[in-house]
């Protein structure tokens, strides 16, 4: 059975990339909004295993927390890669990744793969798990990008250029 590609999900944010990948890469620390949260459960070579909570929307403005457990590998200077080992799309492997830009500019994208285990996965997989996995990524690139943008503008390590915004 063919995988299921779901994204590429982009967002440009007005931070340097190394913001933003430090922002990132600080798995569990920091607020969370809804609910959400990390709890990292094990570290060692480079990965951590982690449960996510985090809230994926459905029909009716209700919303449903949903926890995943992953194998989290952050390789700097630009690339996170997650693989679900539980919860509703075990195997879905992510990347998210960071890059310049135009001016001041970061691009950070989504992208993941899915291998469905049969024709009802496959249509699982297809008709529900990819559209509800593009609106959370969505979601939380544009928190990701209000959060950067407020903390580009104090930052002294990574300042913008305000002329150019």
């Amino acid at each position: 059975m063919k995988p299921i590609e779901v994204g590429p999900v982009k967002v440009e944010i007005a931070a340097p990339p190394g913001l933003i990948f430090q922002m990132l890469a600080a798995i569990g620390q920091g607020s969370q909004k809804d609910d959400e949260r990390v709890e990292v459960l094990e570290e060692r070579d480079g990965e951590a295993i982690c449960d996510f909570w985090t809230r994926v929307p459905l029909p009716a403005g209700q919303g449903r927390l949903v926890r995943t457990r992953e194998r989290v590998r952050v390789s700097p200077p630009n690339r996170i890669d997650y693989e679900h080992l539980d919860g509703p799309v075990r195997g879905l492997r992510e990347t998210i990744s960071v890059g310049a830009g135009s001016a001041d500019t970061s691009v950070v994208t989504y992208t993941g793969t899915y291998d469905p285990h049969g024709i009802v996965d496959q249509l699982r997989a297809r008709l529900l798990a990819r559209p509800l996995i593009r609106s959370v990524m969505r979601a939380h690139f544009a928190d990701l990008r209000d959060r950067a943008e407020a903390r580009a503008g104090r930052s002294r390590v990574f300042a913008v250029d305000e002329t150019t915004n």
